[in-house]
């Protein structure tokens, strides 16, 4: 019986524990429900153990964590399918697995949503005739690999100010945060226009001021939800002399 399926965040990697020098940082990973609901632990002399995963930070990775037992004790493996929202047809993603996580580089994939299956087997411990098979499909999650894109970037001047608007446009997420940088300087959070970004197309306006005489290069830059960033720039020069 498969017990319990956790998808985790998008950009953790799940593996085994390594002691290596520079490892990225660690995080916490989603745990699937326990084999057996009042917490006790089971053991007999054949038990295997599994080493359990850590996670770490990877752009691009996805992973699921599960939890597994048989009553009678037999060695399982493991085999990963996965689906898109709209397709009917699972796709082998990986199997012979030993191990209850798996994680993959999802920019094999195109973005949307996906469910995954987890089918175990028993055959390793009993012949083809008597195997028997368990399955769980995974809660619903997505694949965005491709950043926002800045459209409709528009400067005008007046005197020492200058007004900016533009659009900001993701095909699968929503808008996470933005940004702009006057002249290479630090990035100053933007809000959107209705003032929750909380959209997969997000428009933006704000006015710089006391701009000096001269060119000047804004910079903007949108994150999605999935970390992924867009950026694009613009010149505007401001009428006057140096001094």
């Amino acid at each position: 019986m498969i017990d319990g399926i956790a998808m985790q965040d998008p950009g953790v990697r799940a593996q085994l524990a390594l002691i290596v020098t520079g490892q990225p940082t660690t995080v916490a990973l989603k745990q699937p429900a326990a084999p057996n609901p009042m917490g006790t632990v089971i053991t007999t002399t054949t038990t295997k153990f599994d080493q359990p995963p850590q996670g770490i930070l990877q752009k691009g990775y996805a992973s699921v964590l599960w939890t597994a037992h048989d009553d009678n004790d037999d060695e399982l493996r493991y085999a990963v399918y996965f689906r898109g929202e709209n397709q009917r047809v699972w796709l082998l993603l990986k199997d012979n697995l030993d191990q209850k996580f798996y994680s993959w580089d999802t920019t094999t994939m195109p973005d949307g949503a996906y469910y995954l299956k987890i089918v175990a087997s028993d055959g390793q411990s009993n012949p083809p005739n008597a195997s028997l098979k368990a399955e769980r499909e995974s809660e619903r999650f997505e694949v965005d690999n491709t950043p926002p894109a800045i459209e409709k970037l528009q400067a005008s001047a007046a005197g020492v100010n200058a007004d900016f608007s533009f659009t900001a446009v993701d095909s699968t997420s929503s808008i996470e945060k933005v940004q702009y940088s006057v002249d290479g300087g630090d990035w100053i959070m933007l809000a959107p226009a209705q003032g929750i970004s909380d959209s997969k197309t997000e428009n933006y306006r704000f006015t710089v001021r006391g701009l000096a005489p001269g060119e000047h290069t804004i910079a903007v830059r949108a994150y999605d939800r999935f970390e992924n960033v867009g950026a694009g720039k613009t010149t505007i020069t401001v009428a006057g002399t140096r001094n």
